[in-house]
């Protein structure tokens, strides 16, 4: 039976695979980068597009990290804490990061707009998710004062 505990180690499996995937992606990226510029045709894209899948490295870095202590919190007990608020705004600033960082590429290669689109879009919902967190926080603490 499926139950809370499962999908946080699911979550928490997922995340190290992220890393994982982080890191190689990082170490592949100037051969991809690469193989991308040759089947697309387009000169002048390897040095744009590669500094740019490289700033977004730290930002998911930091992110994926964030991840993990808030997944550790919940895995304690402990959803409605200020530490979560804080990694969940962390969270979100480095999605508008991401999205920042691929403006840069995005002038090059419109598609690249959809990233930066989708990564502000996810900024928003995770500020809303810590704006709902914080209330719950204030709720909380208002009733642990009440008698």
């Amino acid at each position: 039976m499926w139950n809370k505990d499962k999908s946080i180690i699911l979550s928490q499996i997922l995340i190290k695979i992220c890393y994982l995937g982080i890191v190689v992606c990082a170490i592949l990226a100037p051969n991809l980068v690469g193989l991308y510029e040759e089947r697309t045709g387009v000169e002048g894209l390897y040095t744009p597009l590669l500094a740019t899948l490289m700033c977004c490295v730290p930002p998911g870095i930091i992110a994926l990290v964030c991840l993990d202590v808030l997944l550790w919190n919940i895995q304690k007990n402990r959803a409605f804490i200020e530490q979560n608020v804080k990694m969940l705004r962390a969270i979100s600033y480095c999605c508008f990061c991401v999205a920042v960082i691929f403006i840069y590429f995005a002038v090059l290669r419109p598609f690249a707009f959809v990233i930066v689109f989708a990564a502000g879009f996810f900024g928003i919902i995770l500020r809303v998710v810590k704006n709902c967190f914080q209330q719950a926080i204030a709720i909380r603490e208002e009733n642990d004062f009440t008698i």
